[in-house]
């Protein structure tokens, strides 16, 4: 090889890749740590002892040696390609002399050389150069101690060039560049607190003093956070300046007060740290009672973590409604310390993540895949992410009880990830908000078992440490024995007392004693900040409250020096504490509330080139608090179709109720029910998957759609149609069923629209087939195959929860069955099945398996039966329509494997489970068919007996296997009346149930 014959990325992630070819991939961490070696120390002939001393320097020498044999057979074994730039012998190992190499970290040197020699009219753009050659940490991913000082040395360099950069822009006037190359440097050394001063000029200069007074705020949170310092007097004179005040210096604070006592609590998270940092992913909770100090020890946890050079990213739930699901992991992913990460992602991890950050993705979004196989993309790529921090990631998950359940679900899937990686959670949570219903519990359990989780819960303060914090804050001569009997020990109401110099029963009335403290402007803007009801942004603020920017500045210092609110990184500020929030927004008259919620969202949905979908649900909960339902309905509907997106049932439900329950509050009109039809048209495609089509809610729903509808004289869209129409068939109210379906027909030819031809098929088809009209079935199943676009698919999922050509083609096998034709029905059940398989749609890949067992089952194909349970068990899908059959034809499989006994009881136990309820059509069916089935194969004869009457005297879908319970019945008697005829025992062999050639016996 020659030169640039291999390109070597060793800033941020290690990465070789020979010029025009693939990326070598290395196997192994210490494989990369050994090339990284090599590669920064050309030229140089290592001796064997050597790097193993460097690579294993706790290990023995010869145990070293003996590693450093089997890392490089294993590195020639994976790249072979290796020995054409590493020249090995039997003592040393050396990067060859011929071997071309550019190298990112010479590149990266050579670029700032250059900008030091270049003329100071064309540094700027030489720096910006070199620094866009930094992607990382010199080999981010090694834990070895070799590189730490060289790893160091460079990040001092590029920091260095970043704030020379910065403040060459701002001296030539390009204020935007400064502020944005500035704002990366302090977010890679947030004490460099030159910087913060540079970046508060840029600002200011742009005509932004609120950026600017926000730059201030991160600086002294940051140096009292990291240092335990206070901001210089050149930093404390530019902030008053931007203040534009006189007299005394401003406050020296603005940030928490240290944290005192929780000693065994530290101890644990370090535990936890070091657990997590060795690879082994761990969830710890902390809990306590409100103000008890559980997100203040776990922001100093992660400070403390962040300065082990941990990537670290917080998110918070917030009491205020409407939320997006997986809005808490978007917080996360859209951390700073994670969008180094996220750029050096594959591109197909990007684009799904792109349906949670669409900036991410192209203009289209990512189409809408099956519920399973989404969730597993998208937390698959979740995992990536973090695993490309190359770092120990520590999330910091605040308010974990209020946590949507796909997040959690997601937090679940992280902790348990195969391979680990190395992840800290670290969540608080108020243990009144978690009762056992919530799925918190279901994570905790399931993560506990495998002893990923912990729970810490937090109590009071000691008298000693109720003592430490007030001296901290009030300094001495308090009387520490009162505070801690009055505050009990707890570190919120002790804090607010101090600040608000007085003592109460109550912490609400001391919050409100402080906050009476403020001028009356700032006053105003703390009452529209509690009404945007979570993190906020200046932006939004100002806009809302209508004020200038010199009052908008004026009132954020005091809100922040009051210790009200707190700064969240250079980008939003949050509140000190929820409490505080919610006294505050209690606080303000129910007129002007109306009036506040109204201009939030104006301003939130104010003409954008896109508003984010996260944002959609709170818009609409701040028009219905305005009393503008009209307005709110559209954005409630938006937020709804983004949740089911993303699968996220439960939580669109909960926000259409929501949404429902608030609506009917308002006088009765006419615009009124027309905004309600739209939310309960919008409402049964989440509602059956959450809960099935029989339940009391659903009926609800129906029920008032369609009076609605009439009084409105208004026709009932098709997604409400269609599921009528499903809800009617489970009902076994097939002429309501047809009629339903040939509207969707109809509509669907008139309209040209395939979907509604082919969900209408569907529909009718089903209907035909329970009523045991196969020559119809077979039509309509026929066409809606014939019909059914794959383009389509996704619209299908998202508006009617199935793909129909799977359920179609599935059932079509059964009713060519019955139609006599066994061969066809074979051919129609495999294509059904492999077509299943290819979609991977959990639930349309179930429903497939469940009729391919009863036509198994209706065709004594005991070998193909066994064969579709054993796939329809692996599903574990714990829908009722789906586990009582499975668990039915398990109790079939028993009989067949001689447990005839506890065979029948499981079939029976199954029809005693359904309780009577039809979870989805032909169920109780289904289910005693199965039953006849196995009692009669167990030689059971009062069971087959009282299942074969029960389907003859049911009605509805039970016409579909009348002839077979007549057979059965006819058997049976002939049995009982004829000494000379099979026993019941022996009825297996009776003629008409000969066992299918080459199955089981």
């Amino acid at each position: 090889m020659r030169e640039a014959a291999v390109r070597v990325q060793a800033l941020g992630r290690l990465r070789v890749r020979p010029v025009g070819g693939p990326e070598w991939r290395l196997g192994s961490a210490r494989a990369e740590s050994l090339l990284g070696y090599l590669v920064l120390h050309r030229g140089t002939a290592h001796s064997r002892q050597h790097l193993a001393g460097v690579l294993w320097p706790e290990s023995g020498e010869a145990q070293a040696r003996t590693n450093l044999r089997h890392l490089l057979h294993g590195l020639r074994h994976a790249v072979p390609e290796v020995e054409q730039v590493l020249e090995l012998t039997p003592r040393t190992v050396a990067w060859r002399a011929g071997a071309g190499c550019l190298l990112d970290v010479e590149e990266f040197e050579r670029g700032l050389e250059r900008a030091g020699t270049t003329a100071r009219v064309d540094r700027a753009a030489a720096l910006a150069e070199a620094v866009a050659l930094y992607t990382g940490d010199l080999l981010v991913d090694c834990g070895d101690p070799w590189p730490v000082a060289e790893r160091e040395r460079l990040r001092g360099r590029f920091t260095d060039a970043l704030e020379e950069l910065g403040g060459l822009l701002h001296a030539a006037d390009d204020q935007r560049g400064a502020a944005d190359v500035l704002e990366r440097l302090v977010r890679e050394d947030p004490v460099r607190e030159s910087a913060y001063r540079v970046l508060m000029r840029a600002y200011d200069a742009l005509g932004d003093r609120a950026r600017a007074v926000r730059a201030y705020h991160a600086c002294v949170s940051a140096l009292e956070r990291e240092l335990g310092v206070a901001p210089s007097a050149p930093t404390r004179a530019a902030y008053a300046g931007l203040l534009a005040v006189e007299g005394p210096d401003p406050p020296r604070h603005g940030g928490s007060p240290r944290l005192v006592g929780r000693q065994a609590e530290r101890q644990r998270l370090s535990e936890a740290w070091r657990t997590a940092a060795a690879g082994r992913p761990v969830l710890v909770l902390l809990t306590g009672e409100p103000g008890i100090g559980k997100t203040r020890l776990a922001e100093d946890f992660v400070a403390w973590a962040n300065r082990r050079h941990a990537v670290t990213a917080v998110a918070r739930a917030h009491a205020a409604e409407g939320g997006l699901a997986y809005a808490p992991v978007v917080a996360w992913l859209r951390a700073p310390a994670l969008r180094p990460a996220l750029d050096r992602l594959e591109t197909a991890f990007r684009e799904e993540l792109a349906r949670l950050l669409p900036e991410l993705g192209a203009h289209e979004p990512p189409e809408t895949l099956p519920a399973d196989e989404q969730r597993q993309r998208l937390f698959g790529s979740v995992a990536r992410a973090l695993e490309a921090a190359g770092r120990p990631v520590v999330l910091l998950a605040d308010d974990l009880h209020r946590f949507d359940r796909e997040s959690l679900r997601l937090l679940h899937f992280l902790a348990r990830a195969e391979p680990p990686f190395p992840l800290l959670v670290v969540g608080t949570a108020r243990p009144e908000e978690t009762d056992r219903g919530h799925p918190l519990h279901e994570v905790l359990g399931g993560l506990g078992a495998l002893g990923r989780a912990e729970v810490l819960e937090l109590g009071p303060l000691s008298r000693e440490e109720t003592a430490a914090l007030a001296r901290g804050i009030a300094g001495e001569g308090v009387d520490a024995d009162r505070l801690h009997t009055e505050a009990e020990g707890n570190p919120l109401f002790l804090i607010e007392a101090l600040r608000a110099g007085r003592l109460s029963p109550r912490v609400q009335a001391v919050i409100e004693a402080r906050l009476a403290q403020l001028s009356p402007e700032a006053g105003e803007l703390l009452g529209v900040a509690a009404t945007v009801g979570r993190e906020f942004t200046a932006d939004v603020l100002g806009a809302a409250a209508e004020v200038d920017e010199a009052a908008l500045v004026a009132g954020l210092d005091e809100l922040w020096r009051r210790r009200v609110i707190r700064e969240q990184g250079l980008d939003a500020y949050d509140f000190a504490h929820e409490k505080i929030r919610e006294v505050a927004y209690a606080s303000v008259s129910p007129a002007l509330r109306r009036h506040h919620h109204r201009r939030v969202a104006d301003v939130l949905s104010r003409p954008r080139e896109a508003t984010p979908d996260e944002v959609c649900g709170q818009i609409a909960d701040h028009y219905q608090r305005a009393g503008d339902t009209a307005t709110a309905v559209p954005w409630a509907l938006r937020a709804t179709d983004a949740a089911c997106r993303l699968h996220a049932n439960a939580e669109a439900v909960a926000l259409l109720d929501r949404m429902l329950r608030l609506l009917r509050e308002r006088p009765a009109s006419a615009e009124r029910d027309r905004l309600e039809l739209e939310l309960l048209t919008a409402l049964p495609a989440p509602l059956g998957q959450v809960e099935g089509y029989s339940g009391p809610r659903m009926s609800a729903a129906h029920t008032r759609a369609l009076e609605l509808a009439a009084r409105l004289g208004a026709e009932p869209a098709p997604p409400l149609v269609r599921s009528l129409a499903v809800a009617a068939t489970v009902a076994s109210d097939f002429a309501a069923t047809e009629r339903y379906g040939g509207q969707l027909l109809s509509q669907g030819r008139e309209s040209g629209d395939d979907v509604l031809v082919v969900e209408g098929s569907y529909v009718l088809g089903i209907a035909a087939f329970w009523q045991a009209r196969f020559d119809h079935a077979r039509e309509h199943f026929a066409r809606a195959i014939r019909c059914y676009r794959p383009r389509q698919r996704a619209v299908h999922l998202l508006r009617y929860a199935q793909d129909p050509r799977v359920v179609c083609q599935s059932r079509l096998a059964n009713t060519l069955w019955f139609m006599g034709r066994p061969q066809a029905a074979e051919r129609a059940r495999d294509a059904a099945l492999a077509y299943a398989e290819e979609t991977g749609h959990q639930y349309s890949r179930a429903v497939c398996l469940i009729f391919a067992s009863v036509l198994a089952l209706d065709m004594r194909d005991d070998r193909a039966l066994r064969a579709h349970l054993r796939e329809l068990t692996e599903l574990d899908d714990p829908a009722p329509h789906v586990r009582l059959p499975a668990e039915a034809f398990s109790g079939y499989r028993d009989v067949l494997d001689g447990r005839t006994a506890q065979g029948v009881r499981r079939c029976r136990q199954a029809i005693v489970r359904m309780g009577g309820v039809q979870h989805a059509p032909g169920m109780s069916a289904v289910l005693h068919r199965i039953l006849m089935g196995a009692a009669e194969r167990a030689g059971d004869a009062e069971r087959a007996r009282w299942a074969a009457e029960r389907l003859l005297t049911m009605g509805g879908a039970a016409v579909v296997w009348r002839p077979e319970a007549l057979r059965v019945r006819e058997r049976l008697d002939a049995a009982e009346g004829d000494p000379a005829a099979p026993r019941p025992e022996r009825l297996r062999n009776a003629p008409g149930t000969v066992t299918r050639q080459g199955s089981d016996p």
